[in-house]
């Protein structure tokens, strides 16, 4: 999750901690951190020094007060894979060093399966998943679109319970 900065010659948040603030909410919706919404409401950030943007503290604060509702719905939010025809109609570029696409398209499939009620693929398998990387002139799925995916995939599954 990226941030605007603020405008009008304000200072934001210190990017930095909300960074790493951010990175406790993405495990805790994951199913894998602790945090409560208590946490999240009173969770407080240094404003960046003088000469230094930082993040808009109203988008940040908006943002927060969205996940401190999940969080007290107390449970994983769905996401937009709902079943194998979202999951298919993403789209994962090509990168000179990538994942290698047989992998992830084998896995893919079997994910789909699952979105559809046929497989029994688990959001804790998908967090361990690992895929081997191309080299010489075989071109795999940039790394950063592949995790993003898995991450959208886990928290799907989450979200059913699986």
């Amino acid at each position: 999750m990226r941030f605007p900065r603020p405008g009008g010659g304000r200072r934001g948040y210190r990017e930095d901690e909300v960074d790493a603030f951010l990175e406790q909410v993405a495990e805790t919706l994951a199913g894998r951190g602790s945090l409560t919404a208590d946490n999240v409401r009173e969770v407080t950030f240094t404003q960046e020094r003088p000469g230094r943007h930082g993040y808009d503290p109203h988008r940040v604060d908006a943002f927060l007060d969205q996940v401190e509702r999940q969080l007290r719905r107390g449970g994983v939010a769905p996401t937009r894979l709902r079943g194998s025809s979202e999951l298919a109609a993403v789209r994962l570029p090509r990168a000179a060093h990538g994942y290698d696409p047989a992998e992830v398209d084998a896995f893919l499939a079997r994910a789909a399966a699952t979105l559809d009620g046929r497989g029994t693929m688990t959001a804790s398998e998908v967090y361990r998943t690992r895929f081997s990387a191309t080299s010489g002139l075989r071109r795999g799925y940039r790394v950063s679109a592949v995790d993003a995916l898995l991450d959208e995939l886990e928290q799907e599954l989450r979200s059913r319970g699986r």
